[in-house]
């Protein structure tokens, strides 16, 4: 008895000493983005209005779980808290996961599932204030739930009934938080089939099948409670399936536009390292099922292998218009988590030193753990220089409103400039530029509430007329202008406000006109 304590209390050390290394890393990359200092697109609503407003997204665990951190029904920002409560979550349910994985490696090629965080696109939901805790718990319940539903529980019934309760109730929880991450449990359950195939030559029938089921069965029941919940014209746009008919060929046509998305924006490293893995692990799970000489075994190989690339937006597809942003993206995390897996543990399985390729797993880990460290210092630096240039922007263009004789309606003509270092950040990243938006750009929905957060009087309301901004432009040249700035010309025309970012209505020679390499 005193061995078998003795045992269970060093592996649960070692349990813990894993977790706190996780957390370390998460903490690390995650740094710079709570030093930004940028309220991120819905932050700015709930930041001055203290409202929720995730129940009429489908999304009321992300209300209930803020409500109980906050300790009542009215949003503070208590950022970085409620980031890393979430990044907490997925940390433990990474080692649950790395249960899972014991049966095909029992090194460290589990570390691969940290790209489930560090994956680029994973950035987006990292930025929020507010958001950033329910999108991360979201992912630790698609993680948890895919680790309970394929719990092996031979000969033991009512715990097989246990295994997928647990597992269905941790995907349909993913799916009241935020519904992309749900994706996740799904691309790691075709990567278990396709290790099991490798190393069995058949997948578990019982399991992987009650997994899918369970999957499946909480689709159905996350959509019709959605559908009860679900109001607003946005959100009601973004979640209509689309025509059955048209069906086939939307998946296909969606799905190639995501892997087109994804190669434009990946960074060079950890493009071509996607890049490979994708050609090599795919040929080496086939190579290793042929070896199993199971032709049923290889046949689900060739099938799961055939949908695998669906796996980055996932039952999203099926969307007639699905959000298109990087945050909805949380299925690339997981395709490339499991073929930096099978790439690590076949690695990692040679144990022969003249063999030589053993040596190779952790510069292989170094790259894709050590690359989404720079992406996201450079992306909390750039969101930080471009946040302070907009406060500065702002407060000046707010006093002069302030100033005028009377209210009226408001129109941002042009875009507010990137800077300097943010354009430089973009240059060598690609996909800052889709993170990185300023929000005083024309009739940007978010660059109004930005500035009646900042105390601009809502007298001044949201003007988008398009056929007075085509006047305006045409004889601003004419207008004197109410005041002029660095960066801005703001003009009384036909009774509104039209403040000028952009040639030929202001005329400011800027750095941002210079080139980069000046």
């Amino acid at each position: 008895m005193r061995i078998e304590s003795y045992l269970n209390q060093a592996i649960m050390a070692a349990g813990v000493r894993r977790w706190l290394g996780i957390m370390a890393y998460l903490v690390i990359f995650s740094y710079p983005l709570t030093q930004a200092e940028r309220l991120y697109r819905d932050d700015i609503w709930r930041s001055f209005h203290g409202e929720m407003g995730w129940v009429s997204n489908g999304r009321p665990l992300s209300s209930l779980f803020a409500l109980l951190v906050n300790g009542g029904p009215r949003l503070a920002d208590i950022a970085p808290l409620p980031l890393w409560l979430g990044l907490a979550a997925v940390a433990s349910s990474i080692l649950l996961w790395r249960r899972r994985l014991l049966a095909f490696d029992t090194g460290y090629a589990w570390l691969a599932m940290l790209i489930l965080v560090v994956q680029p696109f994973f950035l987006q939901n990292l930025s929020y204030h507010f958001d950033a805790m329910p999108m991360a718990l979201a992912l630790a319940c698609a993680i948890t739930g895919i680790a309970c539903a394929l719990n092996p529980r031979e000969h033991q019934r009512w715990q097989a009934r246990f295994r997928w309760l647990a597992g269905g109730a941790g995907i349909l929880a993913s799916l009241f938080f935020y519904q992309p991450a749900a994706n996740v449990y799904f691309v790691l359950l075709a990567f278990h089939v396709l290790l099991s195939v490798s190393h069995q030559g058949r997948p578990d029938w019982p399991r992987h099948l009650g997994a899918l089921a369970v999957g499946l069965m909480a689709l159905m029941i996350s959509k019709f409670v959605s559908a009860l919940l679900i109001a607003g014209d946005y959100s009601v746009q973004h979640s209509k399936l689309a025509p059955l008919d048209q069906l086939p060929l939307h998946l296909v046509a969606q799905t190639g536009r995501f892997w087109h998305y994804v190669a434009s924006m990946l960074d060079p490293p950890t493009g071509w390292l996607f890049l490979g893995l994708a050609v090599v692990v795919p040929l080496g799970l086939v190579i290793a099922a042929v070896r199993q000489r199971n032709a049923v075994g290889l046949a689900v190989m060739i099938l799961v292998l055939a949908c695998l690339p669906m796996g980055g937006l996932g039952f999203l597809t099926a969307l007639a218009s699905p959000i298109w942003q990087p945050r909805v993206m949380m299925g690339f995390g997981a395709v490339y988590a499991g073929l930096l897996f099978c790439a690590l543990h076949w690695l990692w399985r040679s144990r022969r030193p003249t063999a030589g390729w053993s040596l190779l797993g952790w510069p292989l880990v170094v790259v894709a753990l050590g690359t989404p460290l720079t992406l996201a210092y450079a992306y909390g630096n750039a969101q930080r220089q471009q946040a302070l240039f907009a406060d500065d922007v702002s407060m000046r263009l707010i006093d002069d409103l302030a100033t005028q004789p009377s209210p009226a309606a408001l129109i941002i003509e042009g875009s507010l400039p990137l800077t300097r270092a943010t354009r430089s950040a973009i240059t060598v990243h690609p996909l800052l530029g889709e993170l990185i938006r300023p929000y005083l750009d024309n009739g940007y929905w978010w660059g109004y509430q930005d500035l009646y957060r900042r105390g601009l009087s809502s007298a001044f309301e949201l003007g988008d007329n398009p056929a007075l901004r085509r006047r305006f432009e045409v004889q601003c040249r004419d207008l004197t202008p109410l005041a002029r700035r660095a960066w801005y010309t703001l003009y009384r025309f036909e009774q509104s406000y039209v403040v000028s970012f952009e040639s030929p209505c202001h005329h400011t020679l800027t750095t941002t006109e210079l080139p980069l390499d000046d």
